[in-house]
């Protein structure tokens, strides 16, 4: 029987994936920042009440200082994953995020020789392959092709961009996650990203407001925002009754949901080799985590 905590992290998955197809189908160069700016400011009423009724803590010392070195590294990861998913077809960049781990492990690696164990190099090398399968059909241009057509869609690379920039922000979450409670971790840090965006929305829309709220993009970022409020409260309980690798390790399969998707309802191709090359991005991370 499967436990409980395994559906809700998969509902988790789930959600991120349809969060992902829901602003790939109305994510427009006009609106690409005011969406990002909303998906974080629609649900925080909700995040505040969530926080108040479990019982706010008081933040151990260390924790706003996580979250202020976290806070523009997370601002331009936001911006950069809509970004990608605007640019390039979701089942190209959904699958880039198991980057994040060889990120992890590649930084103390080549700062203070730190090794690597035998079993987080062969999830190296699983992602690795993992990237290559999603374009192998371009190989019978070249043996490297497949990473050169990667490489040549701008949104691929600004995705690695943000899998880079999010494993340094998912260690400084996770510190002040335990230096707090993870709802409370959550309120503030969206505060954050919320006010902090607030200069860019003024310095990028002055003098077009008008056309740009014209457009919907209120009514447009609702649908994403409760997935992902819905799909961070699900992660969140999971945590709370076992342990977050297991959950985090879940919760990529929104790789493969992401990919499904885009190949149901937005008709992308080569859905087949992609399905490949994203279990084998998601084998590598579950391996990184889990024994890394």
């Amino acid at each position: 029987m499967i436990q409980g905590w395994v559906l809700i992290a998969l509902c988790s998955a789930m959600g991120d994936a349809l969060r992902d197809l829901s602003a790939k189908c109305v994510l427009t160069k006009e609106n690409s920042l005011l969406f990002t700016w909303l998906i974080f400011a629609l649900p925080l009423p909700a995040i505040y009440a969530a926080d108040y009724l479990c019982g706010v803590p008081r933040p151990a010392p260390g924790f706003y200082g996580a979250l202020l070195i976290a806070l523009p590294l997370e601002i331009l990861a936001q911006i950069l994953y809509m970004q990608a998913l605007r640019l390039s077809p979701l089942s190209i960049v959904a699958p880039l995020l198991a980057l994040s781990p060889v990120f992890m492990l590649a930084v103390p690696f080549l700062l203070i020789g730190e090794r690597i164990s035998l079993l987080a190099g062969t999830g190296v090398l699983l992602i690795a392959s993992g990237a290559y399968v999603l374009n192998a059909g371009t190989v019978k241009k070249g043996f490297l092709e497949p990473f050169r057509a990667l490489l040549r869609e701008r949104g691929a690379v600004y995705m690695c961009l943000v899998a880079l920039l999010f494993s340094f922000t998912a260690t400084l979450s996770k510190k002040a996650i335990m230096l707090s409670s993870p709802l409370h971790y959550m309120a503030v840090y969206w505060t954050g990203i919320v006010v902090g965006m607030i200069p860019l929305l003024f310095f990028t829309y002055r003098g077009n407001w008008p056309k740009t709220l014209r457009n919907g993009a209120v009514r447009k970022a609702l649908f994403p925002a409760l997935i992902f409020v819905v799909a961070v409260f699900a992660a969140a309980y999971a945590m709370s009754i076992t342990k977050v690798t297991y959950v985090t390790t879940i919760k990529r399969l929104s790789i493969l949901f992401s990919i499904l998707l885009a190949g149901m309802i937005l008709k992308e191709e080569s859905i087949s080799e992609r399905l490949a090359g994203g279990a084998l991005m998601i084998t590598g991370f579950a391996l990184i985590v889990l024994f890394g």
